[in-house]
């Protein structure tokens, strides 16, 4: 079992790797083009429901889809499989047309609920721009659903690398439409992106002999039990978009370039989650599913302990990373063109408050997978609507006196709320649920990542005082140095310090380097 999602970790983190780097592409060309500007913040407010359904309604489906076609691929049904299957997918294309429908002659209600404070010009441009977008929710929700398929049957690659292909399709719009079409080429392109995230993904169908039937069976047990729990599951998953959409609501009163500011400091700490986190979320949640299935609660409990700790191993350093070299990564990634140095700091603050919620929003990932796992989808429900309220209580008491950056450092703390409501809730279902030796483990991390921060900054502060970075080439440098030094640094510090999952990852490359070695004799 350990192998096997080591491997399946593996295989999504390098697609997940390749898919951020073109994210960020994609957020350095946009940042080039149209900056912190009017022109972004109405992009960025016309996107918020298409992006709010997708990251909601997308990986709601992918969630409830794994246990529900798991139970028959454990059995080896898959006749009943893949009718199943082909109703999920049906009934979506169904349901999200109706949806694009009403969001297109809606727009202009919608604007005004994510945006209340925007100017009548600001609003106007959104409008229009959230109407050209909106039917990639159809696309989006129809891939998502392909994604839970071959999550299911093990085939982690192609969804991983699907929004990658997106990334660069909106690309090309704005490196070959911008100069003519504008901010409209922009979301054009979004739009055709999302039909690319759909169709990569369906030769992949072909090699798990996924038969598709024209069918929606509504009185199928499998079926009606995924409508029945669809519901919470997307309540649950949206807590975290629904707190990023009141970010947006509460910046929308603050200065101009704020919700832009706020949008580019989620995606660099979003960056390590990208990567790493739904690498090991995607590939425990179907073993943690198998295991649900056959009711063996210790080895679900050990996947789910392996989970946290593959995701502290990485969240908790690259979170302090994010903290010292905030200012230098936010500079050498978007300042340029309309993207000014003001621009920058303002990113690079809420970076700061931002990154403080990055290893409990990782947390939070697994644990939520690990409910619906076990079938319970109303925990994760009631923690969610617990965090939102502590959102909003904290972001209407520091947004005056920290401005967007309060905004943040409420997000993450609420994120935080969140994490620590399901930790607790989980004993309930796990009995084997000990709290031990990941505190042990934990604290190792913190430690490691304590030294590192310490080595990284005293780095930057060396380099910096002797390198003009205003020339690209010496920031490039700088943050390169840096981060490679800090690496090292946590690296050595982690291997002295035992820290578990690294003990077992040596084991095994020395077993492995061990068995080329005989093999050679």
């Amino acid at each position: 079992m350990k192998n096997s999602i080591g491997k399946a970790v593996s295989v999504v983190l390098v697609m997940n790797l390749a898919t951020k780097i073109l994210g960020f592409v994609r957020e350095t060309v946009i940042a080039y083009g149209f900056g912190a500007s009017f022109m972004t913040d109405a992009y960025l407010i016309a996107y918020t429901i298409p992006y709010f359904l997708q990251a909601i309604l997308g990986f709601a489906l992918v969630s409830a889809v794994v246990p529900v076609l798991t139970k028959y691929l454990v059995d080896e049904n898959y006749d009943e499989t893949w009718h199943v299957a082909s109703t999920i997918l049906n009934l979506t294309a169904l349901v999200l047309v109706l949806v694009t429908i009403l969001g297109m002659a809606g727009a202009g209600l919608l604007v005004k609920i994510t945006a209340p404070g925007a100017s009548l010009e600001l609003a106007r441009l959104a409008t229009y721009l959230t109407r050209i977008m909106f039917p990639s929710v159809v696309f989006m929700g129809v891939g998502m659903v392909i994604s839970g398929i071959l999550n299911a049957s093990y085939k982690f690659a192609a969804p991983a690398f699907a929004p990658g292909f997106s990334n660069i399709i909106i690309i090309a719009s704005v490196l070959l439409f911008s100069s003519r079409y504008g901010i409209t080429g922009l979301a054009v392109g979004t739009l055709i992106s999302f039909f690319g995230f759909l169709v990569i993904q369906i030769p992949v169908l072909k090699r798990v002999k996924f038969k598709y039937h024209l069918v929606l069976d509504l009185k199928h047990p499998a079926v009606r039990n995924l409508m029945f729990t669809l519901l919470p599951i997307i309540l649950g998953v949206a807590v975290n978009q629904i707190n990023l959409a009141l970010n947006r609501v509460f910046a929308s009163w603050l200065a101009e370039g704020s919700i832009s500011a706020l949008n580019y400091a989620m995606k660099l700490m979003s960056l390590p989650q990208g990567i790493f986190v739904a690498a090991v979320v995607a590939a425990v949640y179907p073993t943690m599913a198998s295991f649900a299935i056959k009711g063996e609660k210790k080895a679900l409990t050990d996947t789910l302990f392996r989970g946290l700790g593959m995701v502290s191993l990485i969240a908790i350093p690259a979170a302090a990373g994010l903290m010292i070299l905030r200012v230098p990564i936010v500079q050498l990634l978007f300042e340029r063109g309309a993207f000014d140095h003001q621009a920058t700091l303002a990113t690079a603050s809420a970076l700061l408050y931002y990154s403080l919620g990055l290893f409990p929003g990782s947390a939070n990932m697994v644990l939520t997978r690990a409910y619906y796992a076990i079938g319970d989808v109303k925990t994760p429900l009631y923690a969610g609507f617990f965090s939102i309220v502590v959102n909003v209580l904290l972001s209407v008491a520091l947004m005056n006196p920290m401005a967007h950056s309060g905004l943040a450092l409420a997000h993450s703390l609420a994120t935080g709320a969140n994490t620590l409501f399901l930790y607790y809730g989980l004993k309930k279902h796990l009995p084997y649920l000990k709290g031990k030796s990941l505190i042990i483990s934990l604290g190792k991390i913190c430690l490691a990542s304590g030294i590192m921060a310490l080595v990284t900054w005293l780095g930057a502060v060396f380099l910096g005082t002797r390198m003009d970075l205003t020339m690209g080439r010496n920031l490039a440098l700088l943050v390169l140095s840096t981060i490679t030094l800090g690496a090292l640094t946590y690296v050595i510090a982690v291997i002295l310090l035992k820290v578990d999952d690294v003990k077992m990852m040596q084991d095994a490359l020395l077993k492995k380097f061990k068995k080329q070695a005989d093999r050679t004799k």
